[in-house]
């Protein structure tokens, strides 16, 4: 099989990031690593395998997430559900990312067995201003907790939208505010001894 040079590095990001969680998971910090990767990548390379090779042999791995985008989760429902089963048997998830750009369908939510929703930036950021918007953040809330799937809310840049956010059930919350980009060593430090004496924390 010939490997294109964006493969190799969706390769390279793979291992890398399965040891840098497996890593980390030695170290006593289980964090569950995301990873921006589209369909296409699925289907022609053996991500599952690489996984399964790198990370720690052990059930209380917190494994990978997977953020394939609503556009490809649209196009792709197909390919993707055939790849999802040996992705969960090695410890992978699938998250649909930039929820609310797409034209996502019921059916969807019903046939793929993704583990959470991404709410697009655009809906998240203004929210705790914007009754619009926060309505809208609240809808797809309840729709990932009907179908009993979490709910993450990307690309948060104040404490205002980050507290309108949990008070509308939203189950994760992830952006700037919360960290800046840093080493793992940074990350390990930020995590265990708090994030008041981390100056990688933002808030």
């Amino acid at each position: 099989m010939r490997v294109s040079r964006h493969w190799w590095l969706v390769l390279g990001v793979t291992n890398v990031s399965s040891r840098t969680s497996a890593a980390f998971f030695n170290a006593g910090v289980p964090l569950k690593f995301a990873i921006n990767i589209n369909v296409e990548t699925l289907a022609k390379l053996p991500i599952a395998i690489l996984v399964e090779k790198h990370r720690p042999p052990d059930d209380n791995w917190p494994g990978l997430v997977f953020d394939v985008t609503e556009t490809q989760v649209v196009a792709k429902t197909a390919l993707l559900k055939s790849r999802i089963p040996g992705l969960h048997q090695a410890g992978v998830s699938v998250a649909i990312d930039n929820f609310g750009r797409g034209n996502s369908s019921f059916g969807i939510f019903k046939e793929l067995p993704f583990s959470e929703i991404k709410i697009d930036p655009s809906f998240v950021q203004g929210c705790a201003s914007n009754a619009g918007n926060a309505n809208v953040c609240k809808s797809m809330i309840q729709i990932a907790h009907n179908f009993s799937r979490s709910a993450v809310a990307v690309g948060i840049e104040t404490s205002e939208d980050a507290r309108t956010l949990v008070e509308l059930g939203c189950d994760l919350v992830q952006g700037y505010i919360f960290g800046k980009p840093m080493t793992d060593s940074q990350l390990i430090t930020m995590v265990t001894t708090g994030r008041a004496q981390s100056k990688n924390f933002v808030g």
